[in-house]
């Protein structure tokens, strides 16, 4: 059964050949395990394969990605 909320997170960059960071994507995704019934010589058998599904990719250029992570910062603190 599907989450209700995205529950994975992912983080992916671009670099330029000089290693300057050009763009950060964020990827949003409903991870989980589906559930079939199958039929066997056994008898009927629930079979559980993990799935996931990608909810959201957001991409930032690096000002917009320093300006989420100064808003985790603001709304979380730091330990």
């Amino acid at each position: 059964m599907r989450p209700e909320y995205a529950n994975a997170f992912g983080l992916r960059k671009v670099t330029s050949p000089d290693g300057e960071l050009l763009e950060v994507t964020l990827d949003v995704t409903y991870k989980y395990m589906e559930t079939t019934m199958t039929v066997t010589p056994k008898g009927v058998e629930n079979i559980s394969t993990p799935n996931a599904e990608q909810v959201a990719s957001i991409v930032m250029n690096r000002q917009s990605a320093i300006s989420l992570r100064n808003l985790l910062i603001q709304t979380l603190g730091v330990d």
